[in-house]
């Protein structure tokens, strides 16, 4: 009799943890649902984060980190009479030579309203030429005139001088540099793409 009232009672206590263990998977799925439920609604599932202070935000200090670059730069780049947008074109001509314009804008991640003017600018310095490839009339070509290409050497003179006045070990800016190039390809949703950008350019 006793025998007979265990095994009852085990009987009860498994039908109750299976009932319970199906419950459990029924409140676990109908979560899920609210869950997706609740994203499908434009509502965030991801828990807040307290708010950091100026200083702590990693935008900002990149934002800074830049207009300080920018600062410090833009007057090494007077003695070679070219502002920083048009230096980053000159950069990559000496390096991969001519280039049509739709792959100097995507080089430079620059749009094409910004990028044609400033192409104006440099040919009316006597820096680059343009000319419409023979094969391809659609297609400008941009390459270095013979002042552009002597222009390199005075540049690299510069830049030795520059590196100078940052003061700062050579290991460290090219640890930093390689931190942002990372930082650039690997931060955002892969399929994100690089998105071009407009660069403040002076009238010179």
């Amino acid at each position: 009799m006793a025998e007979a009232v265990a095994n009852d009672r085990i009987r009860s206590d498994e039908r109750f943890n299976l009932a319970s263990g199906g419950l459990s998977r029924l409140k676990k799925r109908t979560m899920n649902i609210r869950r997706v439920a609740k994203n499908r609604n434009g509502q965030s599932s991801i828990a807040p984060v307290e708010m950091p202070g100026l200083d702590n935000h990693l935008c900002f200090a990149l934002y800074a980190a830049s207009n300080h670059m920018t600062r410090l730069f833009v007057p090494f780049l007077k003695k070679l009479g070219v502002t920083y947008p048009q230096y980053l074109v000159l950069v990559v001509l000496w390096e991969r030579g001519a280039h049509g314009v739709g792959e100097m804008a995507s080089a430079l991640q620059m749009d094409m309203g910004t990028l044609s003017p400033m192409l104006k600018r440099l040919e009316a310095k006597g820096l680059v030429t343009r000319r419409r490839q023979a094969t391809d009339e659609r297609r400008v070509l941009i390459d270095l005139t013979p002042k552009g290409v002597s222009l390199r050497k005075r540049t690299e003179q510069m830049l030795g001088e520059f590196y100078c006045f940052l003061n700062m070990p050579l290991d460290e800016l090219f640890n930093l540099k390689d931190q942002l190039r990372h930082f650039v390809g690997s931060a955002g949703p892969k399929e994100t793409k690089a998105t071009s950008v407009k660069l403040p350019e002076a009238v010179s």
